[in-house]
């Protein structure tokens, strides 16, 4: 009999596996439950998208037939419910039972809802995960007068370059920190940020956090703790997700945010898999559990899991990146950084004048970490270096510049 697999999730770390595991093996069962209506489409392409960089239709990387080409049987608009480990079997919303011999779980999250107090009376509050989240503020921002973003991660960041970018709506962007990305940017680093994205006519309001939200002359108010208040039309945030655990609650799966793995991906339940932002497996490069977001960590998530699923015995090892713009520059994060894991040693260097900005991180006089604005220029040999996990004998400033890293 030929084997059953079951995959949540048609993100890339769930599309990867189940294209991995078709190639491991041309009889095998695949089902994929796919709680969107799209086929897979590119996350790392919607900030592009938004800045109008790109057309929606290249968005796009499968097309319904792509599946059946594949012989992957593929249910969208559907979500796992309850998964049963005594019988390994999958239900759905659908009530559809799907059994398995191997099962991976991919569902990633949905953003948090809005955490601040009269947010629930802003009804144009849009989060910023999906493409049809992508479609509604391109929509609603382009007929608006200001945009208000909220939240100093990622996600906030991206909202603001994006919308400013588009110069059809003013743009305010609040955060409770003192600058973007606090927890692995400096203040020099913040202030480059900030200088760059006053550049590009974004107003910026740290150190504060909205209080309060009213209506007003038939639009929203944003009243600050310190006393700021901001007319605006449409609220954008980016304050976190909610992982898709609800299938696996009350059960022998060990969920600490997300599910708990080991460095092959196993779950605490017989045969179960985990991979891409739900994942918190533990990372031979920081040696602890740890939980990263990025598409690249993602896909190569789904590339050892579906090898492990099929027989394997693969441990999970890899740099992850995240590359984007930086209002007109480049942001690029590489590795490990404080916000996963405190107290690392670093190394920086920036120049105002010249847009330039980087910071190296180190555990065990390793480096683990980097994040840059600016040219990347040096960046594949320093994964290439963290990769390696060697122990740098040389002074740790000296990889600053890109001068000393070949690529």
């Amino acid at each position: 009999m030929s084997r059953r697999y079951v995959v949540l999730g048609n993100g890339i770390a769930g599309q990867t596996a189940a294209e991995e595991l078709r190639k491991l093996d041309a009889d095998a069962s695949i089902v994929m439950i796919a709680a969107e209506r799209h086929p897979l489409y590119n996350r790392v392409a919607l900030p592009r998208y938004l800045r109008g960089q790109v057309r929606r239709e290249k968005v796009f990387m499968r097309t319904v037939e792509d599946y059946a080409k594949h012989s992957l049987d593929i249910h969208f608009e559907t979500w796992a419910t309850e998964v049963d480990f005594a019988n390994k079997v999958v239900r759905t919303n659908r009530d559809q039972e799907f059994p398995y011999d191997a099962l991976l779980i991919a569902t990633g999250g949905r953003p948090k809802p809005p955490p601040w107090p009269g947010s629930d009376q802003v009804s144009q509050t849009i989060g910023f995960q999906t493409l049809d989240d992508t479609d509604a503020i391109i929509e609603k921002a382009d007929a608006a007068e200001r945009v208000l973003v909220m939240g100093g991660s990622f996600i906030g960041y991206e909202l603001a370059e994006g919308v400013s970018y588009r110069k059809k709506a003013q743009l305010t962007w609040i955060m409770r920190g003192p600058w973007f990305l606090r927890y692995v940017l400096d203040e020099e680093g913040g202030q480059l940020c900030r200088q760059m994205g006053e550049a590009q006519g974004v107003e910026f309001i740290c150190s504060d956090e909205v209080q309060k939200f009213s209506r007003t002359n038939g639009r929203f108010l944003a009243e600050t703790v310190n006393g700021k208040r901001v007319e605006f039309d449409v609220l954008t945030y980016g304050v976190g997700l909610d992982y898709y655990t609800e299938p696996v609650r009350d059960s022998v799966v060990k969920l600490d945010k997300g599910i708990v793995t080991d460095a092959k991906l196993r779950a605490s339940a017989p045969d179960v898999y985990a991979a891409g932002d739900i994942a918190v497996f533990y990372d031979l490069m920081v040696e602890r559990h740890n939980q990263m977001g990025t598409w690249d960590n993602a896909e190569a998530h789904g590339k050892v899991a579906a090898r492990n699923m099929a027989g394997g015995d693969e441990d999970f090892f890899d740099v992850p990146t995240y590359t984007t713009t930086m209002f007109g520059s480049t942001l690029a994060v590489m590795g490990v950084t404080p916000d996963v894991q405190p107290d690392l040693e670093s190394v920086r260097t920036y120049s105002f004048e010249e847009k330039f900005y980087r910071k190296l991180f180190f555990k065990d006089d390793r480096l683990v970490g980097a994040i840059m604005i600016g040219p990347p220029k040096g960046r594949k040999k320093l994964i290439e270096i963290m990769r390696s996990r060697q122990r740098i004998e040389r002074p740790k400033q000296d990889l600053l510049d890109p001068n000393n890293l070949k690529d």
